[in-house]
């Protein structure tokens, strides 16, 4: 080697490894901003030290890193254009497959998801994240076609274009305190974490007229340069209870829960809730509970915890009490990953955002339903409420039964989140009845049928030329229906929509007794020659005293028998058997005043009506069931079901106003 070739490669030996050395240290810092949650910084250092990279595993290394970096700053573009380039450097860590077919079905491309969930599925064959993300997609595209009574409608008075999220109720459903990114907030400075400006809280007001007031920062000493957020009040809305995040470039200094109590207009001064020893832990997204004796929010404790970031809580006896050790919740709620932004409803009902559960996109929310045992049944609130992108910060009007509220998405734009209002549409459950006549089973014009709801609802309409009569219902609720007409003894029913979930139409027909003419009592049987009623008989007397309860009638009970055996036996047995009928009402209740026993023996035989004719071929309607057309039938079959319908037990009504009471006019 002559001495201008060894000069030459000293020079290049040399400026290798200054090279070298810059990468190293841009490494190292870039690293540093990384692990401090400085995102934007980061990524600014690692798209440079890629453009200079000429080794493929570095190239790999650092798009991995920086994929990583868009991710937690929840840019899904930026997350896959990274990852994808991780793998095509052929990264080493599988997991860059499962971050690409996460960030995919952020964009809601799930056959792009699905064939990456996959391709994770293959390499980490035990490790559930990749058949629950083939899964996770299969159902949002499920759900996507199938959505809750859910409607949504983003709330433009409330939203920038700045990031708008986590509203919470300040005593009303006409008062709001949110978050928000945009201009006009405490901080000047710009947060590498987010590339926004430091977040505060604000607040908005409904008018009368339900229109909404301009967004203001909170007064009084709530906001400072740094990040504020995430809060939940008090129901009387005097104390606040928040999130609050200082930021120092180049350390991790977490959040803190803060408390306040506002006095006219103004927020006093904070003072930090005592959570843990260790005050390096970091807490936020409190909740207090309606009661105000739990206060839930998120930890990410390094020993205690389940997973990445976990759902706590700290219970007190009263308002004034001062509060129980931290309490993490099971595995039923937490996962080895992040739980955050917990709410509940007035009927303790838990809801929480997760990324750690099959869902539809990045951040779900579910809702966990109490058990007996203490623990908590989970479940996706699915689409509407859910979508590809990332759903959190749900609360419920206080005043609604869980009918409407808001929450937090970033679906408009994928990044930017904004604040959604949603309601559920009315369950669409329909009643369509029928009245008809009892005795011959014709529907009934004209009749006034009358609603009664649990829920306190009065309805009353009139039936149609063919009967009809229809009723909208409300979703879990008894009804009962009472029908009225002239010469009818009243009808009713009961329907219940407890338990429908779907839209659904409910048929139902209710037969009406005419109270003209001897009503027969069916399946009245005594003991052969005796008085005494069979077990089976008072079945049917718990009927005829349900509509003595029901209707305001006196009665008539007759009791027949046919003509065998003599004239006085029959008269003597038929009263016997009305006097055993009515002590059987009376001793269900009824009023002895309302019954008149009669026995008639064997002088009123049927007289057969169309009704009966249909029933038995050989009868013709006009027939008078005597014992000469009896003796008169050839078949001794005949003749026995003629006996049979002449033995009856019936009722004629006597009145139908027993127990009112008329002052006349002019008398007080």
């Amino acid at each position: 080697m002559n001495l201008k070739n060894s000069i030459i490669l000293t020079l290049i030996l040399l400026l290798t490894t200054s090279l070298s050395f810059s990468q190293s240290k841009k490494m190292v810092k870039a690293n540093g901003f990384y692990e401090s949650g400085e995102y934007l910084e980061a990524v600014e250092l690692y798209e440079k030290i890629y453009s200079k990279a000429k080794d493929k595993k570095e190239k790999a290394e650092v798009s991995f890193k920086t994929g990583n970096c868009c991710r937690l700053m929840y840019d899904v573009n930026g997350s896959i254009r990274w990852y994808r380039r991780a793998i095509l450097y052929k990264y080493q860590d599988p997991i860059a497959n499962l971050y690409l077919a996460d960030a995919y079905k952020m964009k809601e491309d799930y056959e792009q998801a699905k064939e990456y969930f996959f391709f994770y599925k293959d390499l980490v064959p035990d490790d559930p994240r990749g058949a629950d993300g083939m899964k996770s997609c299969d159902l949002a595209e499920e759900w996507l076609e199938n959505p809750t009574r859910y409607e949504l409608i983003e709330i433009r008075y409330f939203n920038t274009k700045y990031n708008d999220f986590a509203p919470a109720f300040a005593g009303d459903s006409t008062e709001l305190y949110f978050t928000s990114t945009r201009e006009g907030t405490t901080g000047k400075e710009i947060n590498k974490n987010s590339g926004e400006s430091f977040a505060d809280l604000f607040f908005i007001r409904k008018d009368k007229k339900g229109k909404w007031s301009e967004a203001v920062p909170a007064e009084g000493m709530i906001n400072t340069p740094f990040d504020e957020g995430s809060c939940s009040l008090t129901p009387n809305g005097r104390t606040m209870y928040y999130t609050s995040c200082q930021v120092i470039s180049g350390k991790d200094v977490g959040c803190k829960i803060l408390k306040s109590t506002i006095s006219e207009g103004k927020w006093g001064e904070p003072e930090t809730v005592k959570i843990f020893s260790d005050t390096a832990i970091s807490v936020g997204h409190p909740h207090i509970t309606f009661d105000e004796l739990t206060l839930f929010f998120v930890a990410d404790h390094p020993d205690r915890g389940v997973g990445e970031k976990d759902i706590w809580k700290m219970e007190r006896k009263s308002k004034s009490a001062a509060w129980n050790s931290p309490q993490i919740l099971g595995s039923d709620v937490n996962t080895k990953y992040n739980e955050l932004f917990p709410t509940t409803d007035g009927e303790g009902n838990l809801y929480f955002s997760s990324d750690g559960r099959i869902g539809m996109g990045g951040l779900d929310i579910f809702i966990a339903k109490p058990t007996e045992n203490g623990t908590y049944e989970v479940e996706n609130m699915k689409s509407p409420i859910n979508s590809h992108a990332n759903d959190f910060s749900i609360i419920f009007n206080p005043f609604c039964d869980k009918k409407n509220g808001y929450f937090t998405s970033s679906r408009s734009t994928g990044k930017k989140d904004d604040i959604f209002y949603f309601y559920q549409k009315p369950l669409k459950i329909v009643l369509k009845g029928y009245v008809r006549n009892k005795k011959n089973r014709a529907y009934l014009p004209g009749v006034e049928v009358k609603l009664d709801g649990s829920d306190g609802e009065l309805l009353k309409t009139t039936t149609g030329d063919i009967g009809d009569f229809t009723f909208n219902l409300s979703e879990n609720t008894d009804y009962s229906f009472i029908t009225t007409m002239d010469n009818f003894l009243k009808g009713k029913g009961e329907e219940t929509t407890k338990g429908i979930t779907e839209a659904t139409t409910i048929e139902i027909e209710i037969f009406m007794e005419p109270n003209l003419g001897p009503i027969k009592i069916a399946n009245i049987e005594y003991a052969l020659g005796d008085t005494i009623l069979s077990e089976s008989s008072k079945v049917s007397l718990g009927e005829l005293v349900e509509l003595l309860e029901f209707n305001p009638i006196t009665i008539e009970l007759q009791a027949h028998t046919d003509y065998r055996g003599g004239d006085k036996e029959n008269l003597r047995l038929s009263q016997g058997r009305a006097n055993s009928v009515i002590a059987f009402l009376i001793e269900n209740g009824i009023d002895k005043e309302r019954l008149v026993p009669k026995g008639y023996g064997e002088s009123s035989p049927v007289k057969v009506d169309k009704e009966m004719a249909k029933a038995y071929p050989f009868l013709e309607d006009g027939n008078v069931l005597n014992q000469s057309f009896i003796d008169a039938l050839p078949s001794k079959e005949n003749q026995d079901i003629c006996h049979q319908l002449n033995r009856r037990t019936e009722f004629k009504v006597l009145s139908a106003d027993w127990g009112e009471t008329y002052t006349p006019f002019g008398e007080d």
